[in-house]
């Protein structure tokens, strides 16, 4: 079993488009790289992509927490500093973090 932060992170992507991933298991992907476009495959209430990473390939292994970078100038158009944000479960997110008010209960 591998717990530590230096160990791999193995990211399990759900609900994505059909054949939009441009990556296979076991491939390094680098900050800002394309990997999938989200989908509404199996239950899914919309397009979304729902992502879980992993310290372990085991099948039991617990999720570990990971940050998402929102750029500022990029796709929102918006200047100044940059930040990351980690994501809670219920949450609605775009590329500029959390949508107030707006959960996956109440939409």
């Amino acid at each position: 079993k591998v717990d530590d932060d230096k160990s791999p992170l193995f990211v399990e992507l759900v609900h994505i488009q059909t054949k939009s991933c441009v990556v296979k298991c076991g491939d390094e992907i680098k900050r800002g790289q394309f990997i999938c476009r989200s989908g509404s495959v199996g239950f899914s209430p919309e397009p979304h992509v729902h992502m879980a990473a992993y310290r372990s390939a085991e099948n039991a292994a617990a999720t570990v927490r990971f940050r998402f970078e929102r750029r500022a100038g990029r796709a929102s158009g918006e200047t100044g500093e940059s930040s990351t944000f980690l994501v809670k479960a219920g949450g609605w997110y775009t590329s500029r973090g959390l949508v107030p008010d707006v959960t996956v209960a109440n939409i």
